[in-house]
């Protein structure tokens, strides 16, 4: 099954397909509690809408949840959290049935080699590059090891975090794992824009919808938010 309009839980909203447009993502966001109308792309006023997925929910096999993210958050130090909800009842009962990792609204990634193995726990630390600050929110298996190279993805708390300078001494300020960093850092693509994510989900109930209040603060534009009962792969970034 492809995309399909009546599998829509975000997307453009209007009266008619011609007068449809995006409602960005904000803290304002509310959830919808109708069903989507085939005939129009009326949701409701954030372009959310309920899709009914009849009396068995989705069966064994479950459903693919696609998230895209067209455009790059507009501020620092917010974020975005995702989560699909279910219920038999449009009206109440409704649950959290899938969580979406984490979005930062701006991530740089830096690629380092270890001169001190990094840990796990040094997720959530500050990486420090002289004047550059910024906290760690993911970090490749490559860097456990001394003498691994791999990458930092690390959120950005100014517009001057940007880790410019190759050969500069990455250190984590109240943790472990430091190294040398290996060129510029760079902001990845699917941060500024085209961020697409894929999670798979079974659930036996009627109805299902994008929770309220994903951002954290902060606008991050326009997101498409689709269902469908094919499946896809998706890349891992820590290690292209």
């Amino acid at each position: 099954m492809p995309y399909d309009a009546n599998l829509v839980l975000r997307g453009k909203y209007g009266a008619t397909v011609a007068a449809a447009a995006y409602v960005d993502l904000d803290s304002s966001d509310a959830a919808a509690t109708g069903l989507a109308v085939a005939s129009t792309v009326s949701f409701n006023n954030d372009g959310n809408s309920v899709v009914d997925l009849g009396d068995h929910g989705t069966g064994p096999l479950g459903m693919d949840c696609i998230i895209i993210q067209h455009d790059q958050a507009t501020s620092y130090t917010n974020y975005a959290d995702y989560v699909i909800e279910d219920s038999d009842n449009l009206t109440g009962g409704w649950g959290s049935l899938l969580t979406f990792p984490r979005v930062y609204a701006y991530i740089i990634e830096v690629i380092v080699t270890a001169t001190t193995a990094y840990l796990a726990t040094d997720i959530g630390q500050v990486c420090t590059e002289s004047s550059d600050v910024g906290v760690i929110r993911e970090i490749s298996r490559k860097l456990l090891t001394i003498g691994g190279t791999g990458k930092l993805f690390v959120e950005m708390q100014s517009s001057g975090d940007t880790y410019p300078t190759s050969g500069a001494a990455i250190t984590t300020t109240t943790g472990t794992g430091a190294g040398t960093q290996v060129g510029a850092g760079r902001i990845p693509n699917w941060v500024s824009g085209g961020l697409t994510m894929v999670r798979r989900f079974s659930t036996p109930k009627r109805y299902i919808r994008l929770g309220k209040d994903a951002p954290n603060g902060g606008n991050f534009g326009d997101v498409d938010v689709l269902v469908t009962g094919s499946q896809h792969s998706y890349v891992n970034n820590l290690y292209r």
